[in-house]
């Protein structure tokens, strides 16, 4: 994941919080325009601040790091599935899934 990326995560996180970037900012206790420099590319991440960020809008670390947020939950809910099933069970299941 490059840069850019990440100020387009950022900038999809809030908005799906329905923050403003002034309000995350705040709620951050930093200055009103901090997250937009973020997602402007003109201010530098650490990593402390992502994290805040993230907790601010009520966002797992590991969703936002997921190659495709958008389809965590699913993922996340097929895997809790299959990671239940018997042994047994997850080889048929991997046999079906290689039949084209």
């Amino acid at each position: 994941m490059d840069k850019k990326e990440i100020r387009n995560r950022i900038g999809y996180v809030r908005n799906l919080a329905n923050l403003s970037a002034r309000e995350v900012s705040l709620r951050m206790g930093l200055s009103q325009q901090y997250v937009s420099k973020l997602e402007n590319g003109r201010m530098p991440l650490k990593v402390d601040k992502l994290i805040d960020l993230l907790t601010v809008c009520n966002f797992p670390i590991e969703k936002f790091f997921y190659s495709s947020p958008n389809e965590y939950d699913v993922d996340k809910e097929l895997l809790s599935l299959i990671k239940a099933l018997p042994k047994a069970k997850k080889e048929h299941l991997i046999e079906f899934l290689k039949q084209k």
